[in-house]
């Protein structure tokens, strides 16, 4: 019997001190990461049958088990996810917010500044009041490129900075990964010895799982005592005891956006930007995809507008020394990148046609055939599919040199980015302020003979190309430019020649695209252009059309695109007769604008005066008013010097309050509100479910810790019941001694 109290004391005794320990364990632990407080289970040993009655023979440990809820730690696994990548998007947008909001910083102070300037050059184009408007038009036309220029190079660094990060990220991932598989064999050779879970084992595995959630999101499948661990959209980067490798990557199509990929079997294989959600991978993705790039584009857009309106403007203009005004900005072209798996040498042209219909995407274009061409705009997924170059989608127009030039396989991509780098490369390029075109290239005026009160507006002009035509048969329309034009070096006047039907003459190593019908041709240069009545004719950024007029052209004659600067002596007399007008320049479209209604006059064609109508022709546009006598002159012609003369200045200054951004819809400074508006709006919405987030992330941890936290008060009143259970069993020892030793006493 003294044997049996013995044994049981000493079971007891066992069973307290690893009570002990294991809550000494815990208190030692409650400050480490991803610790699980531990708990001592007990079963009573089997009784004995001692005559007829079962004596209890001690306590026996069980399993030393963690307080660890799996379906608690999924959901703060995923509440990490989320919450590190809002803080990531989070924390990048706040610096665009502070960047493009700030009234000393944004785009906006040196906009007004700029049209200041102007405003104030209309107001005092002569004397010494006049230069030195003109040297602050170039002033304030400088710091507004600076502070594009600096913008662009402010969001170059974010990006840069993103890539670091995610270089870091990916560094991390793969440290975690292969912790996770060595974890994998060690607890599975562990368990498999000695049949006990090793717990501190299975927390530091839990723990990683859950820093490599904060890094992407990650999703766990238990298979036996190992865990394969798959990440972002499923790509497995542990599997029991292997692991994939991530890589950090370049994109193929542009060298400056790191991408990630990973290897498998030797395969280097790239994962798509969305593949990779949650954690700080996805916030830095999303944030890099959803603002970063068009943040960029829109300032760039931003950039091409205000410079494209101001040059259509200046060319318009004259200077002070008598000279067409030149073009104000220097504006870089798209940014075209091939594909690194191209198989062609061929090389890929983009300009903009048309900066009011300009996005803030990106394109890529893809040649799926030979001739066969499919255009992506990457924001949305709209696809243009072509089987003729040029291209033109969204006011840029792509388009491959002909041969002799390398020509694209099939399979080859480009990436075009027409608004991403624009604000890089914009600058003053006019550096005499005597060239800063204020004046009109066209005076007016009314002889003294005149008995009428017909007035003359001072004129515009409208157009940097006008037309005329020496057919007396067949009539070219008006001829329209677009930014092509401006940016080529296609010397005026082009002279057309007709001749067996055809038409020759257009200038050297250009592409004549003719649309008739709904139909488009390319001509490869030195072009022969079959004629087609009505057809529009493109080639280097201009566009018209020429028609059959009292019949066909006869061989021989020629039709003249020609600049309208300076104007062209014009003398408008005024029948009373018939209410006419004629002396408009030979060959020269009249179009007469009455309020809303226009109408067009063919060259030849009498043009009738209507008082308050608006003439324009040869890219010149005047307004007639009053009544003018039978025989009555209005004089145009052009103007000798750009000295007193604000006219195109004040067309200059209109350029700030004129829509033509974002489709004709709004003004620059509208445009820049839309995009400041829109970063605010999203930065608040993010700080909202920031907020969100970090509570719903507390409560998940919150409910974990109430689970598998270590509460020190119930240690301590484990390590009291603990010590009091190690005294009691001693304490049955010491009586199962005496026991002892009494009957070893009788015994004697």
């Amino acid at each position: 019997m003294g044997t049996n109290i013995l044994n049981i004391g000493q079971t007891a005794l066992q069973a307290a001190q690893m009570g002990i320990t294991t809550t000494g364990h815990n208190i030692a632990n409650s400050a480490t990461p991803g610790y699980s407080r531990q708990v001592l289970v007990q079963t009573a040993n089997p009784p004995q049958n001692l005559g007829g009655a079962f004596v209890g023979q001690g306590v026996s440990i069980s399993l030393i088990q963690r307080q660890y809820n799996q379906f608690i730690g999924q959901q703060v696994n995923a509440a990490q996810t989320s919450t590190n990548q809002i803080d990531a998007y989070y924390t990048q947008i706040k610096q665009i917010n502070n960047l493009v909001a700030d009234s000393s910083a944004g785009v906006t102070p040196a906009l007004q500044d700029f049209f200041k300037a102007v405003q104030n050059l209309s107001s005092s184009p002569n004397g010494t009041a006049g230069a030195a408007a003109r040297q602050s038009v170039l002033s304030t036309g400088q710091a507004l490129s600076s502070r594009l220029n600096d913008l662009q190079g402010r969001m170059d660094m974010i990006r840069n900075d993103i890539n670091g990060e995610i270089n870091t990220a990916v560094t991390s991932i793969n440290a975690y990964a292969t912790e996770l598989a060595a974890l994998n064999d060690t607890i599975a050779k562990s368990q498999s010895t000695t049949g006990s879970p090793p717990n501190d084992l299975l927390d530091q595995r839990d723990q990683i799982v859950t820093e490599l959630s904060k890094l992407t999101k990650v999703t766990v499948i238990p298979q036996d005592n190992k865990y394969n661990v798959f990440i972002g959209n499923g790509q497995p980067i542990v599997l029991g005891g292997a692991v994939n490798q991530l890589q950090v990557s370049v994109s193929p199509t542009d060298p400056t956006r790191t991408e990630i990929a990973y290897t498998s079997n030797g395969k280097l294989t790239q994962i798509p930007e969305n593949g990779l959600p949650g954690g700080k991978l996805g916030g830095l993705f999303d944030f890099r995809a959803n603002t970063l790039d068009p943040a960029q584009s829109s300032i760039g857009r931003i950039a091409i507008g205000v410079a494209t309106a101001f040059n259509d403007q200046h060319t318009l203009g004259q200077d002070l020394n008598g000279q067409a005004g030149t073009q104000f900005f220097k504006i870089d072209p798209p940014v075209v990148k091939p594909s690194s798996s191209n198989t062609s040498q061929a090389l890929l042209t983009a300009s903009v046609t048309d900066a009011s219909q300009l996005t803030t995407s990106d394109y890529r274009l893809q040649v799926t055939a030979a001739g066969q061409y499919r255009v992506t705009r990457m924001s949305d997924g709209v696809i243009t599919n072509a089987t003729s170059q040029p291209v033109t989608v969204d006011g840029v127009r792509f388009e491959f040199p002909q041969p002799p030039q390398p020509q694209p396989a099939a399979g080859d991509e480009f990436q075009i980015k027409p608004t991403a780098y624009a604000a890089a490369g914009i600058a003053v390029q006019i550096i005499d302020p005597n060239k800063v075109a204020a004046a009109a290239p066209m005076t007016t005026s009314i002889p003294s003979t005149n008995t009428g009160t017909g007035k003359i507006s001072n004129g515009v002009q409208d157009s940097p190309v006008a037309t005329n035509t020496t057919s007396a048969t067949a009539t070219i329309g008006t001829v329209k430019t677009d930014d092509a034009f401006k940016g080529s070096a296609v010397a005026s006047p082009v002279t057309l020649t007709y001749s067996g039907g055809n038409l020759t003459g257009f200038p050297a190593g250009q592409v004549v695209t003719v649309t008739s019908g709904g139909t488009q041709t390319n001509y490869n240069p030195p072009a022969t252009v079959p004629y087609t009545s009505g057809a529009t004719i493109s080639v280097a950024g201009m566009s018209f059309s020429i028609s059959n007029g009292t019949g066909a052209p006869a061989n021989g004659d020629t039709f003249t695109l020609g600049s309208a600067i300076p104007a062209t002596a014009s003398k408008l007399t005024f029948a009373s007769a018939t209410n006419t007008l004629s002396g408009f320049p030979a060959g020269a479209n009249v179009t007469v604008k009455n309020g809303n209604s226009s109408t067009i006059y063919t060259a030849g064609t009498p043009v009738p005066y209507t008082p308050g109508a608006t003439y324009s022709f040869n890219g010149s546009s005047v307004t007639l008013t009053g009544a003018p006598a039978n025989g009555d002159v209005f004089n145009i012609g052009p103007n000798a010097s750009g000295g007193g003369d604000n006219r195109n200045a004040l067309e200059l200054a209109k350029i700030q309050t004129a829509n033509f951004m974002n489709g004709n819809s709004t003004t620059i400074q509208g445009s820049y509100a839309q995009f400041v508006s829109q970063i605010g709006n999203k930065t608040s919405e993010l700080a909202v479910t920031k907020d969100s987030e970090n509570k719903m992330l507390q409560q998940a941890v919150t409910a974990q810790q109430s689970e598998s936290g270590v509460n020190l008060d119930e240690e301590a009143a484990n390590l009291l019941r603990y010590q009091q259970a190690y005294q009691a069993a001693g304490k049955l020892m010491q009586i199962a001694s005496t026991l002892f030793d009494a009957l070893l006493n009788i015994g004697r």
